[in-house]
């Protein structure tokens, strides 16, 4: 069996299970890439491979992203008679210190946004509306970058106030209400796309550039790149610089610790975060949930209150 064989009947295994499976298909066919896709799965050596999973640079968490996916291309392998071996170290390096999201003060979120309108070249093909309109829902609506760049006119329901986010991450299709503060910028947006004459039936992309094409996940990072700079936001004397993905992890920090300040029922209404980020689980949701200074104060003064309670109540 060819590696190419190998890795395209893997990758629709997956997928026919429910899987997206696309990082994972990427780095299988970068490995492909490197040692050739006509090179018998048999004759795959450890050399190549470990020369795959260690790059140019130090071992990082995608050094361990790189061995999951080929181990479970080897394993299917094994399983189908392709193969009788695996080429793969046994030992695997120890992983790094995990990545720390970036939580956004309310002050950032300002700066960013504030930012949109002058923060770019002219050459740049993303308009500070749309940019700023994205970030509004990222933040606002929890949203990953895919999502909204995938929506539709027929998607974003203005006169209901209602977004469908349509076979995400987890194939899951969910809608999300729009507050009163999204509403108003998706209307004006969607007001300007009109008057610049682009199409408005319903599988058309919401967000485009001035030529009608939808916007591009790498020109969107790019931008908030140079906007992030150009705003100041950064990590001191950090590898890992703020994200664009961190607005994501920031509202939903910001939305325990709003629930936390009310005296809400945080452990009857996580789930319904959990619904709301399009998680499969309460462990995907648990992730986001970054303990910042703000949010461990509040956690602590709730226990504070509780034991309070508990106390008067023996005495």
């Amino acid at each position: 069996m060819k590696l190419r064989n190998a890795i395209s009947r893997y990758v629709a295994y997956k997928q026919a299970i429910g899987m997206v499976f696309e990082t994972e298909a990427t780095i299988l066919n970068s490995f492909m890439k490197k040692v050739g896709p006509k090179v018998p799965l048999a004759k795959i050596n450890s050399d190549s491979a470990i020369r795959y999973l260690n790059g140019r640079g130090s071992v990082t968490l995608f050094w361990h992203r790189k061995h999951d996916a080929l181990s479970g291309l080897w394993r299917f392998a094994i399983q189908h008679g392709w193969t009788d071996r695996s080429p793969l170290p046994i030992r695997r390096p120890k992983k790094p210190i995990p990545f720390v999201p970036y939580i956004y003060s309310r002050e950032e979120l300002k700066r960013l946004l504030d930012g949109t309108s002058t923060y770019q070249q002219k050459w740049c093909k993303l308009e500070p509306i749309t940019l700023r309109a994205i970030l509004l829902l990222l933040y606002g609506a929890g949203l990953r970058i895919s999502e909204p760049l995938r929506l539709s006119c027929a998607d974003v329901d203005l006169a209901e106030g209602v977004l469908s986010v349509r076979f995400t991450k987890f194939y899951k299709s969910r809608r999300i209400a729009l507050n009163g503060q999204l509403l108003p910028v998706l209307t004006e947006y969607d007001r300007g796309r009109r008057q610049l004459g682009l199409r408005r039936d319903g599988r058309d992309p919401f967000f485009t550039y001035k030529s009608g094409s939808t916007v591009r996940r790498f020109v969107v990072e790019d931008a908030f790149l140079r906007l992030r700079k150009h705003v100041g936001i950064t990590r001191q004397n950090a590898r890992y610089q703020p994200r664009l993905h961190d607005l994501r992890h920031s509202f939903a920090v910001h939305r325990l610790t709003a629930w936390y300040r009310t005296g809400a029922d945080v452990q009857r209404l996580l789930p319904a975060l959990s619904t709301h980020l399009g998680h499969i689980s309460l462990s995907c949701t648990q992730r986001y949930l970054t303990m910042t200074p703000e949010l461990l104060a509040e956690a602590a003064l709730r226990f504070a209150n509780y034991a309070g309670e508990v106390n008067d109540g023996q005495i």
